[in-house]
Parts: C-alpha cells; sequence; structure tokens
C-alpha cells in the first residue's frame, strides 16, 4: 500500500510539473469518457432498465402482421379465439384507444384515454393508489366508471384524497372515479413511444366476433416456465387452425408475438447502437492521442527510467509506475467528463422528448456511474499499456551515453505512427458516417409533401358519440365552425379532414372495386386510408385534381355517393384502366369515383405516399376531424379565436393537438435530425482530436530531428525543402490511415443503411468530399510544425547536438 502512495503522490507531481501535456490529456479524455457517458446513459434508459411492470420479461404484445405492416392490433374476434385456445398465458388483456373530452369546472380538456378489459392492471401487475380498479362485473356491463393516472389527479383535480366516488363528466356522460394508479405506472407509454394513458374505462369484449376492426392492444403475460417462442409457436398454430376453419388459407393473418421489454425502443435500436459505436470511435481516438502525448512525456524521461533500470529496479517496477500514471490521468479524465456528462444528458434528454420512448429517463444514475468508473479504468489501461511497455524497453547503454535531449527511438516513432494511422482511419468511418446523414436529412428535406405547409394551423376536434350519434349532427356541427372560423380576420380558408397530414393516423380499410376479381384475403385486397373531407380541402392544402371533379357542396347526404382516389390508388389497384366511373364500396354503400387526386405523405416524409381514398363529409359525418386554418398571419397566434369559435357551437368541446404544418413536417424528420447532430457532433469531436494527433507526431517530430534540419539547412536546403520534409512525413501517414478507412466504411457503413433516406451507404461524393476534407485539415496541422522548422537557426541547431 506504502508503494502504491508512492507511485500516485509521484505520478501527481509528474502531471503537475508537464501542465500542457496533462491539460491536453485530460481534455480528449473529458471529451471521450463525457460523450460516452452520455449515450449510455439514454441506452440505459431506452434499453436497459427495467420497465415500471412486475416481472415485465414475462410480459408479451401480441400483435397481428397485414400486407403493409407487421404491428398491427387484434380484432375482438381473433383476441376471443386467443385467449380461448391459449394455454401459454395466465392473462391475456386488452385495451383500446378510447379517449374523451373531460367538462367541468375548468376549461374542457381532451384526454388520451383507454377502454381496458377488468384484467390488465393485474396483467400488468398494478394495483391502484387509491381506491381499486375494475370489477368483472364493470367489465361485463361496460360500467360508466374510471380509473385516473396519477398525473391526471394531480394536475386536474388537485391531488383530492376525496376523488374516489366523485362523479366526472367524460362526453357529456357522468361517469364515477373508482381509483387513481400510482405515478410510476406508464400505459401505454414505452411501446412505440406512444403517449401515457390519463384515464380507463372498462372495455367488454364478451360479445364480440368482429374481425374487419383492429383496434385491440393485447398483451399477456406468459406461464412460470413458459418461454415467448413457445408462446409464437402455439399461436401461429392457432391462427392455421383459425384460416382453415373460416376457409380462408390465404386470408393474410398472421401472428406477432413481441417482447415488451423488446418492443420498448425497437424502432430506435439501430439508431442507438450506430451512437454507441460512434462514441467508442471517439473515445478509441481519445486513448490513441493521450498514448501519443505519453510517449512524448516518456521521451523526457528515458535517462530516468534507464538509470532506474540500471540500479536494479524491474521492468514490471516501471511498467507500474506508468500504469498509475496513466490510471490517475484517466481518472480525472472520467470525473471531469461525468461533470460534462451530466449536461450533455440533460441536453440529449431535451432533445429526445417525443422522439424516443422513455427519454424522460435519461439521466446520470448510480448504472451510469459504474459505467464511467469501468470506463475510466479500461481508457486509462488502454492508452497507458502501450507507452509503458515501450519505456520500460529502453537501452541502458545508449540512453545513459545519450546527451539530454529525449528521442523516442525508432520503435517509439513507428508506435507513434501508428496511433496517428489508427486516428485518421477511425475519424474517416465517423466523418464519412455524418457525412451520409447530413446528405440522407438534405434529401429528406426536400421531399414534397404533397401540399402547401406554409401558414397552415391544425387543431383537432373530438365529437361525443352519445352527443352526435347522427351524421346529420356530425355535419351540422363542421359546418357551422368553418363558417365561424372562416370569417375570422387573419384567415384566408379552412377546411376539415378526419385525420390530418403528417399526424401519424392510419385509418386503413378495404376497399373493393366494382367489377375487378374479388380478393382472397387481406394479402391482395385494394387497402388504403379513408379520408373525411370538407369539398374545398383540396383548393385550401394546394393538392393538385389530375383527373376528373373535386367535392361540391351538392355532394351531400341526399346526393348520389361518390368518391375521391390518390393516384397511388388509382396505380396500384386501377389495373392500368380509368377509374373515373367506377364504383368503391366504402361501408355498405357504392361509390362512384369521380376524380382522381396528387399523392401526400401521411405518415411522415421518407415514407412512400400511401393509397387514399375521400369521401365528402358531407355524405358521411366524421366524429374526430383536424381543422386546418390558411392564415395570412403567424398560425398560433389564432389559437385562441379557434378556440372560442369552436365553443361557439358547442362549449363543451376542446381542441387539442394545436400545432403548426411547419412544425408538424419538422416533427416528422426530428428523429433523424436528433441522430445528425448527435453524429455530426462526435465525428467533429474526432477530426479536432484527429488533428491535435497528427501536430503531436509532427511538433514532436521537428523538436527531435532539430540537428538534422539544420545541418540540412547549412549544407543548403531551402525552407520548401524543409516544408516537403515535415509535410511529407505527415501526409504519408494520413493517407494510409485514409486508406485504411475508407476500407473500413465501404465494409462498415452498409450496417446503416436502414437509417439513410435516398442515399447509397457508398454515396461516392459523400466519400470523396469527406476524404478531401480530411487531408486539408491533416495538410494544416502538418504545416504549422512545419513553418516553425522552417525558422530552425542552423548555428543554433548544430551547436545544441
Amino acid at each position: 500500500m506504502e508503494t502504491l502512495w508512492r507511485d500516485i503522490r509521484h505520478s501527481v507531481r509528474l502531471l503537475f510539473k508537464n501542465r500542457v501535456v496533462t491539460v491536453v490529456a485530460l481534455a480528449a479524455l473529458a471529451l471521450g469518457i463525457g460523450a460516452n457517458t452520455a449515450i449510455f446513459s439514454v441506452i440505459n434508459a431506452v434499453l436497459l432498465k427495467g420497465l415500471p411492470y412486475k416481472d415485465a420479461n414475462e410480459l408479451v404484445l401480441i400483435w397481428e402482421k397485414l400486407k403493409q405492416v407487421d404491428q398491427v392490433e387484434l380484432s375482438p374476434a381473433d383476441f376471443a379465439a386467443y385467449t380461448e385456445r391459449s394455454h401459454s398465458f395466465s392473462q391475456i388483456a386488452a385495451s383500446e384507444r378510447a379517449n374523451f373530452n373531460l367538462t367541468g369546472n375548468d376549461e374542457p380538456v381532451r384526454l388520451a384515454g383507454q377502454r381496458a378489459t377488468a384484467n390488465l392492471f393485474e396483467t400488468l401487475g398494478f394495483g391502484a393508489k387509491l381506491g381499486r380498479t375494475f370489477t368483472d362485473e364493470e367489465d361485463r356491463t361496460n360500467a360508466r366508471v374510471a380509473v385516473l393516472s396519477y398525473q391526471l389527479w394531480q394536475n386536474r383535480f388537485a391531488s383530492d384524497p376525496k376523488i374516489v366516488d366523485r362523479e366526472i363528466a367524460l362526453d357529456g356522460s357522468n361517469y364515477t372515479v373508482i381509483g387513481v394508479m400510482p405515478a410510476e405506472f406508464q400505459y401505454p407509454a414505452p411501446i412505440n413511444n406512444n403517449k401515457a394513458g390519463e384515464i380507463w374505462t372498462p372495455r367488454s369484449l364478451a360479445n364480440e366476433r368482429e374481425r374487419d376492426a383492429h383496434n385491440l392492444l393485447a398483451i399477456g403475460r406468459l406461464l412460470p416456465g413458459v418461454s415467448w417462442e413457445q408462446a409464437r409457436s402455439e399461436f401461429e398454430l392457432i391462427t392455421r387452425q383459425r384460416s382453415q376453419e373460416l376457409a380462408s388459407a390465404e386470408d393474410g393473418h398472421r401472428v406477432n408475438l413481441i417482447p415488451l421489454p423488446a418492443q420498448v425502443g425497437r424502432q430506435e435500436r439501430t439508431a442507438l447502437y450506430v451512437l454507441v459505436g460512434a462514441v467508442g470511435l471517439v473515445l478509441l481516438i481519445a486513448c490513441a492521442n493521450v498514448a501519443n502525448l505519453l510517449l512524448t512525456l516518456a521521451a523526457g524521461r528515458r535517462k530516468e527510467i534507464a538509470l532506474r533500470l540500471a540500479l536494479g529496479a524491474k521492468r514490471g517496477r516501471i511498467v507500474r509506475q506508468l500504469l498509475t500514471e496513466s490510471l490517475l490521468l484517466s481518472s480525472a479524465g472520467g470525473a471531469i467528463g461525468l461533470l460534462l456528462a451530466v449536461w450533455l444528458s440533460r441536453a440529449i434528454r431535451a432533445l429526445a422528448l417525443g422522439q424516443i420512448p422513455r427519454a424522460e429517463s435519461i439521466e446520470v444514475d448510480s448504472s451510469v456511474l459504474a459505467f464511467t468508473i469501468l470506463v475510466s479504468v479500461a481508457t486509462g489501461l488502454v492508452f497507458g499499456l502501450a507507452p509503458a511497455l515501450q519505456a520500460s524497453r529502453t537501452d541502458l547503454n545508449s540512453t545513459l551515453k545519450d546527451g539530454a535531449r529525449g528521442t523516442t527511438g525508432a520503435g517509439g516513432q513507428r508506435l507513434r505512427g501508428a496511433l496517428v494511422i489508427s486516428e485518421v482511419a477511425l475519424s474517416l468511418l465517423l466523418l464519412v458516417g455524418a457525412g451520409l446523414m447530413i446528405k440522407s436529412f438534405w434529401r429528406l428535406q426536400q421531399v414534397d409533401p404533397g401540399f402547401n405547409p406554409e401558414n397552415l394551423l391544425s387543431v383537432e376536434v373530438t365529437l361525443p358519440d352519445n352527443k352526435y350519434s347522427e351524421s346529420q349532427q356530425r355535419t351540422a356541427f363542421f359546418q357551422q365552425t368553418l363558417e365561424k372560423v372562416s370569417s375570422l380576420p387573419g384567415v384566408r380558408s379552412a377546411a376539415v379532414i378526419n385525420s390530418p397530414p403528417l399526424s401519424g393516423r392510419r385509418n386503413i380499410d378495404i376497399f373493393p372495386i366494382e367489377g375487378h376479381p374479388e380478393p382472397k384475403g387481406i394479402s391482395d385486397a385494394p387497402l388504403a386510408d379513408f379520408r373525411l373531407i370538407s369539398p374545398d380541402y383540396f383548393g385550401m392544402m394546394a393538392i393538385p385534381m389530375l383527373q376528373g371533379r373535386s367535392f361540391t357542396e351538392g355532394d351531400s347526404l341526399q346526393s348520389p355517393k361518390v368518391t375521391i382516389v390518390s393516384q397511388a390508388f388509382a396505380t396500384n389497384f386501377g389495373d392500368g384502366e380509368n377509374l373515373i366511373g367506377k364504383r368503391l364500396k366504402i361501408g355498405d354503400d357504392w361509390h362512384t369515383v369521380i376524380g382522381v387526386v396528387s399523392d401526400i405523405r401521411q405518415s411522415g416524409l421518407e415514407e412512400k405516399a400511401a393509397p387514399h381514398v375521400y369521401v365528402s363529409y358531407r355524405q358521411i359525418g366524421p366524429t374526430r376531424a383536424g381543422l386546418l386554418v390558411r392564415t395570412t398571419t403567424d398560425p398560433l397566434s389564432l389559437v385562441s379565436a379557434v378556440r372560442a369559435q369552436v365553443q361557439s357551437v358547442d362549449n363543451s368541446q376542446p381542441i387539442y393537438n394545436v400545432n403548426t404544418m411547419n412544425a408538424m413536417i419538422a416533427a416528422a424528420v426530428a428523429p433523424r435530425r436528433l441522430n445528425l447532430v448527435l453524429l455530426g457532433g462526435f465525428a467533429a469531436l474526432a477530426l479536432v482530436l484527429a488533428a491535435v494527433g497528427i501536430y503531436g507526431v509532427m511538433a514532436n517530430l521537428v523538436t527531435q530531428r532539430t540537428g538534422e534540419i539544420g545541418l540540412r539547412m547549412a549544407l543548403g536546403a531551402q525552407r520548401s525543402d524543409v516544408l516537403r520534409l515535415v509535410i511529407g512525413r505527415g501526409l504519408r501517414l494520413t493517407l494510409v490511415g485514409t486508406a485504411i478507412g475508407l476500407g473500413v466504411s465501404f465494409a462498415m457503413l452498409r450496417l446503416v443503411r436502414s437509417l439513410l433516406y435516398d442515399v447509397s451507404a457508398t454515396d461516392p461524393f459523400t466519400f470523396v468530399a469527406i476524404t478531401a476534407l480530411l487531408l486539408l485539415v491533416a495538410l494544416v496541422a502538418c504545416y504549422l510544425p512545419a513553418r516553425r522548422a522552417t525558422r530552425v537557426d542552423p548555428l543554433v541547431a548544430l551547436r545544441s547536438e
């Protein structure tokens, strides 16, 4: 122990003595370790941290696969079949999105809710904090009772301890509050980054056997000793049996079981793993940099180390001393990096909220602290071992005979060159990745959404079924609202659509075409998004009509039923014929196609335009709709006025999902922007570290070869000759590293193909541009010490030798 303390004290004195080397090394380590710690805090929150459910590893989500989508909610009929026939689960629960208008003392608000089977809370392993959850009787009768989330109870009801048995108004009907869930209960929030539920009411499935409506999010708890693979095999068998029983072997329904922990962050995993690889490369570059600095430091201590070896010190003792110095340096760098990681984690959390699941949990906790300690120790060993072994191999005779000038020796120069080559190669890999992401993001921003988003406000309204049960009532509400909103100062036009573009909602259904062969099943059926719109929707949104005509006020409930299809629908399902005049079956009625309209991007800019079928809202009144308002000024400045006009038609109707269309477009590309910001930042850091590494090696080379340079100049060498000597050495190392980096990039960047949009992972322009940038930076890093070399006074240099 005493020897260890002596080594530590000696290391501290040495580091303080060489302040410049220490500061540069600490900066490199802090940046590398801090970046790794911050990204680990993201991985920990999204993928590693346990879910807030009892024995979460036993929970499995039960999806179906259809033609376009591999995760589709279950139909009531299939849910009933699975619960009746399966023997793999102790419980299978279901819930359905069912948002509510909450009215009462304050401004009406829209609640994100669910209608759930009584066993949902038991399946997830949760009981109520106050009161209770549903009984089986309440489930069977769809009783008007409600369970509140902790957040809703706290924010809307001021944490009223007497909330249980209190009546609240939901969609105009009275419901009795029977319970409040604990604060940690979040469902279905972790699943695909869904919004956390605020309220739950019962959902009876006792007598439902419908198979067309896919609206049930099903989750099961495995029996002890049963794996999810066994459950999946059982469900695949049940699915095949069902297809045979229904005489629909080509039905297209497939089962898709996914363990709940694997579902959370499923879409973000590739991007997160890429970021982990990126920060790992940054840390390796930082290690190479610090190793180079320690080799420089060791060069000045060769006589000290040789003398200690000559006096009997063992080589292992020398290595231990040098490793103590590197571990002390890495520990200090880790401490500073931890402070940096706290700030970075907060910044990432702010950027990631709403973009990745469980982003609110991103923090530096005990697990992240343990990771930082582990990384700091490992880093100290990685960058310290090579210089320690190199320094301990000192040739006693030559070193003790040498003068005061410390030299690294041929072996040390080769090692330093190898470190620079590795820095350049790793930096190039990161820079190419960032370059591809930048080009991909630029291409995505050039995508035409299919409509004009400028000065466009989007708000949504949902009408309760018990108050607006008739289509005429719903149509009348939206017609009056459109008239009032359109008359507001600053409003150019307004329109209604049941799901606004880029809202992410899909209303997929089958639309048989008259005269076409009847589809065998979903796998070859004409599937499309169904949209209810006001007659002037296409004109207000600047969506071109390609064939036929648009809707008019005359297309009403009393007139012949008509529809308009998108270009994608006509192309995919028209079999090459003109669909104008053809009829589509929508629900139980046949609608005549009167027009073909240009495509729009409904779910996101990077997805292909999906087929759409449009019907006038005057023929089918929507229950839920977006009100789109084109303004002459800042759209958000009219929110209060729009709200007032909606509530002048019905004062119990809240507006929600208030946003501008430009903001919705920005949100659609936000996940890619987050990846770009992080990867681009790490690549820029890698470039700086590589430049510092090249500069350090060249500066050390100039220092060691001062005598040689002086002799060359004394013999007539020009300044240009000296520049070529130094810059040539640096560029040779850079070119070797670039060649290796290009080879690695071609092999590795194919793994990030899924993160790119409309850009090849081997895009030649990106590779050429990034290579040129790296060579330019390397040239500058070589030029600075080379210029210093040209100012060497030959007499002074020769005298010092």
